[in-house]
């Protein structure tokens, strides 16, 4: 864990209410897919924790859902710097997945967690309503044992 400064490159709407941070300076301990970062705000007693959702050379991506105080000041700030905690939660290891792999999850985290396996099409993702049925078929089309 380390605490760092660090400034706003960009903070941007992805939808009415999911934003994406990107951060810039030293992300050194941000190591794995899976830890998080702890962003201390002006005003407010406790740090907000938030999936890493990049981390490339000095610049780190984080996508966040807008659903409090802390969340709707984040949404405000387009300059400035953090102070962040860093290289926070153990991360996984995605060497051992396979070639195809399949991550269930749901709201925001879930796009953390597959942002770059989507953005190469390494993994299939299933979202909203009916999602059970469409991972049985996918399943099943692969050739796996699914039974439902």
């Amino acid at each position: 864990m380390k605490q760092v400064l660090l400034d706003i490159k960009e903070n941007i709407n992805l939808t009415d209410n999911v934003m994406k941070m990107t951060l810039s300076g030293d992300v050194s301990d941000i190591t794995a897919p899976g830890q998080f970062v702890n962003i201390k705000l002006d005003g407010l007693f406790l740090r907000r924790p938030i999936s890493v959702c990049d981390a490339v050379g000095e610049d780190l991506t984080i996508i966040y859902k807008v659903v409090g105080k802390g969340t709707e000041e984040m949404a405000k700030m387009k300059e400035g710097k953090l102070d962040v905690l860093t290289g926070l939660g153990n991360g996984y290891d995605t060497a051992s997945s396979g070639e195809n792999v399949l991550l269930l999850g749901g709201g925001v985290g879930v796009l953390v967690d597959v942002y770059h396996y989507v953005l190469e099409a390494l993994v299939d993702l299933f979202e909203g309503p009916g999602q059970a049925q469409r991972i049985l078929a996918h399943l099943k089309a692969a050739g796996g044992n699914a039974a439902g």
